[in-house]
């Protein structure tokens, strides 16, 4: 069985096909920039940024030679978007099964943004045989644009499991330094909390548009001492931070099952969510984790559970759904499935 990846430059992808590898499968990538991923067959680079409507032919003929060079068994498509649309297109046209996951913007906010994004994105969902997600938020979402009993299947990517260490006074935040995540509001969050418990750090991890910014409201707020910014991390060192923190903070404003979550969970802190749908799929506010409400500071509620069951519970909810060797072995059999068919 041979597959075609086709996604962005991201750990998601990257983890991924280092995940096919363990199963023996290398596959072939198509990427609009160089990724360098040591685990796959043939690179492809191919750029579809700033396509004009009198590129769209010879792009779509460049690509069909491609892919008639590639001859997959199915092609795998990561995130829907302007290459989605055109991968798909010419898969569908050389009869190659295409199965697309999408991670959450892509189905949750861009169809909505204009009609000609609602359209490569309904187009995409249209032409592939299964299209996967991680929450039935998502799901319900594609629905609108293309209903279907059997093309949408609930699925993550997996996580490894992450050993908790001896827990420190510590929370841990490491999504993006952009608008969407709140940052910002985590430092305020962990600012009026500091003013009772003066013995908790907050660790900051990743970067972004707003870490010059968000530095600066630290310093503003005379919290250098309680406020570490540790940047971007490697596995080891975010699973290190996981390890030893108390509480993990992810707040977004929108969002698909974040990997970070599923990971904090794994390795026992305390999660302390945004009110979206999502977070209801994962967290029983109160009792596995915080759902954030309007007006309160999570931080103080998060401390009033048992770190303890709450571990426990969270514990039984990644062996049950998100380990990665079973959600691999899930995705191959999607492939297995629809090559057959």
């Amino acid at each position: 069985m041979k597959i075609l990846v086709v996604g962005p430059n991201s750990i998601h992808v990257s983890s991924f096909i280092k995940a096919l590898n363990s199963n023996g499968i290398v596959p072939d990538l198509l990427v609009e920039e160089k990724c360098d991923f040591q685990e796959v067959g043939a690179e492809y680079e191919m750029s579809f940024r700033k396509v004009g409507i009198f590129n769209f032919r010879s792009l779509e003929r460049k690509l069909l030679k491609i892919i008639k060079e590639i001859d997959p068994t199915v092609v795998h498509i990561h995130q829907i978007n302007r290459v989605a649309y055109f991968v798909a297109k010419v898969a569908s046209k050389l009869n190659i099964p295409v199965i697309t996951t999408a991670w959450g913007s892509d189905v949750l906010v861009v169809p909505k943004a204009n009609p000609i994004y609602k359209y490569l994105v309904r187009k995409t969902i249209e032409r592939s045989r299964i299209v996967t997600a991680d929450s039935m938020e998502m799901i319900a979402a594609m629905r609108l644009l293309i209903e279907s009993e059997t093309k949408y299947r609930l699925l993550q990517y997996g996580i490894d499991r992450i050993q908790a260490q001896v827990k420190e006074n510590i929370i841990y935040s490491n999504r993006l330094h952009k608008e969407l995540y709140r940052i910002d509001q985590i430092i305020e969050y962990a600012a009026d909390f500091f003013k009772v418990h003066d013995d908790w750090k907050l660790i900051i991890g990743a970067v972004g548009s707003m870490s010059e910014k968000l530095k600066e409201r630290v310093s503003a707020l005379n919290l250098e001492a309680r406020v570490e910014f540790v940047g971007w991390l490697d596995k080891v060192d975010n699973q290190h931070w996981y390890s030893k923190a108390r509480i993990y903070m992810s707040i977004p404003k929108h969002d698909g099952t974040a990997v970070s979550l599923l990971e904090a969970m794994s390795a026992g802190c305390v999660p302390i969510v945004s009110d979206i749908e999502v977070s209801r799929e994962w967290i029983s506010d109160g009792e596995n984790g915080i759902i954030e409400q309007p007006g309160e500071n999570p931080l103080f509620k998060a401390l009033q559970l048992d770190a303890v069951h709450c571990a426990e519970i969270n514990s039984r909810i990644i062996q049950e759904r998100a380990l990665r060797e079973m959600c691999t072995a899930q995705f191959i059999n999607f492939y297995k499935e629809i090559a057959a068919n």
